[in-house]
């Protein structure tokens, strides 16, 4: 999709409130430090705020039931000669299931299959997780909610920051926004099934096919052009991905992590380090 023009980039100190990619960098601080409040007062469970997007057809469960057969017969056998009779039953119950077909037997079997461990177990999370994935959970109102809330947070806060920025058209950005949203919303969805998940295929390609279809097929309408904002989104992605991995890492690294840093990167990163 094409992308509003970028607007004359403010020179001085209203720089760091006029200027795009310090504005990217505030959002994506602000949305941070909402996290870390939340998680650290316990307001709101965020273990359970992640919406679901993986879902597999019926025929998409019933086409891998040969493949799975093929994973477990050796594991069976391996059981069987170890005498772990717990996990020959478990085995052995999974492979009736799949040849039932009943998804909830099979996410049942499955997930005691996975509390083996080692291989065996993994074969159990992957076939419980497909089974579980039924496509109207992803339609479900309490999932659907939750992507509309996050929505909602992000374009007022989004919206914030290009009030800040001037010179936007703020009544055509919350109007455009939404479609916006929903595309991304869309190719989430797609990648989200079954083989798109097994092949490793992301929903950003999916996000590319759409909006290349519609820059060049449909075209942009005038009323979403000042919500095509692609720079605003990535680069205040960028500074939550950005800055979560950079402190996982520190994290891991200690003190000494935080002394490579200063060295190799210099004040901007710790910087960072002190804003997290």
């Amino acid at each position: 999709m094409e992308e509003k023009c970028a607007l004359p980039q403010k020179k001085g100190w209203s720089n760091l409130i006029k200027n795009e990619d310090w504005l990217a960098v505030w959002i994506g601080f602000l949305i941070i430090a909402i996290v870390l409040i939340i998680n650290n007062y316990k307001i709101i469970d965020l273990t359970k705020v992640a919406p679901n997007y993986k879902w597999a057809a019926e025929g998409q469960i019933l086409s891998r039931v040969s493949k799975w057969n093929n994973a477990i017969e050796p594991l069976l056998k391996d059981a069987e000669t170890k005498e772990e009779t717990g996990a020959v039953n478990r085995l052995q119950a999974l492979k009736n299931a799949l040849a039932k077909g009943e998804r909830k037997e099979i996410e049942s079997t499955a997930g005691k299959v996975e509390r083996i461990g080692g291989l065996p177990g993994q074969l159990g999370k992957e076939i419980g997780g497909h089974a579980k994935a039924l496509p109207e959970k992803v339609f479900q109102w309490e999932n659907l909610s939750i992507i509309v809330y996050i929505g909602i947070i992000y374009m007022v806060v989004a919206t914030i920051g290009l009030k800040l920025m001037g010179g936007v058209s703020l009544a055509k950005f919350m109007v455009g926004f939404p479609f916006v949203f929903f595309l991304a919303w869309l190719s989430r969805f797609f990648a989200g099934n079954a083989l798109p998940t097994d092949w490793g295929i992301e929903y950003v390609i999916f996000a590319l096919i759409i909006g290349l279809f519609v820059s060049n097929v449909l075209r942009v309408p005038d009323w979403l052009t000042e919500a095509v904002r692609t720079e605003y989104y990535i680069k205040s992605g960028l500074v939550i991905l950005g800055a979560g991995l950079l402190f996982f890492e520190i994290l891991q690294a200690g003190a000494l992590g935080i002394r490579v840093c200063d060295k190799k990167i210099g004040r901007d990163c710790l910087f960072v380090i002190f804003v997290i």
